[in-house]
């Protein structure tokens, strides 16, 4: 063995050692990115076998994670679906030196599963139910709220809301509501064929730019926070259903 090998290989079992000793790095996730980082993860431990089972995720809206973290929780990376909150958390410095990271840029669509008629006709139409994400908690839903008060339907329609956008995907999938405005990635990740949704213009609602933050020095969230960097990482984010312009590489 090559004393450059040896170095690499002693690196290895260094790096392994500081990720096991630790546990799994605590990854708070919004719930419309929780499936597209699980095949991040994938991804990364095809090049770092070992670094699949270091993560442990916890999914739910951006704003009570978000209050999680700012009352202790220990999490070591936070990939909300908002910019405010991971900046927010920068400068209160006894949560983060680290710059907040711009991941991904996420699109609403507005999803009526048993659609018949053209969209311009629900639209003028719609009578059921809406399911949305509490505003209040999740960026999607002060997305869809904004986008409702254009109006985008020509009569406003009953709001029903959830936690977060995968609560209020449930309402539609149960039958408790008719459409909903989601993120577009759960609509793609479900496999729900595009007629039965629509995508608003991105100019009638305000941009939904996703940050991540570093909250500690873990290894395995270190890993994962270089890795979201990376232009195959890009590349998986982008065929999630979201826009990736501004992925820092």
């Amino acid at each position: 063995m090559t004393l450059f090998r040896a170095g690499v290989f002693l690196w290895s079992l260094i790096f392994a050692s500081e990720v096991y000793a630790q546990g799994p790095a605590r990854i708070a996730v919004a719930a419309n990115f929780k499936a597209t980082l699980e095949v991040l993860i994938d991804a990364l431990a095809q090049s770092d076998p070992a670094s699949q089972s270091n993560y442990q995720l916890v999914s739910g809206s951006t704003g009570i994670l978000f209050a999680q973290i700012s009352a202790g929780a220990p999490f070591d990376l936070f990939l909300a679906a908002d910019s405010a909150r991971p900046e927010a958390l920068h400068n209160q410095n006894r949560f983060s030196r680290h710059l907040p990271k711009v991941y991904a840029q996420g699109r609403l669509a507005l999803w009526i599963p048993n659609r018949d008629v053209p969209w311009a006709a629900v639209l003028a139409t719609f009578e059921g139910n809406l399911a949305l994400a509490n505003p209040a908690l999740a960026p999607y839903g002060a997305a869809a709220s904004a986008l409702l008060a254009l109006p985008l339907f020509q009569r406003a329609p009953r709001r029903v809301q959830g936690n977060n956008v995968h609560q209020a995907y449930q309402f539609v999938e149960t039958g408790n509501a008719q459409g909903a405005l989601i993120s577009l990635a759960q609509l793609i990740q479900a496999k729900v064929p595009p007629d039965q949704y629509y995508l608003p213009p991105q100019t009638q609602y305000p941009a939904i730019t996703q940050k991540r933050i570093l909250l500690s020095d873990h290894p395995a969230a270190h890993a994962l926070d270089q890795f979201l960097a990376t232009s195959r990482a890009a590349a998986i984010i982008k065929q999630a259903g979201y826009h990736t312009a501004l992925v820092q590489e």
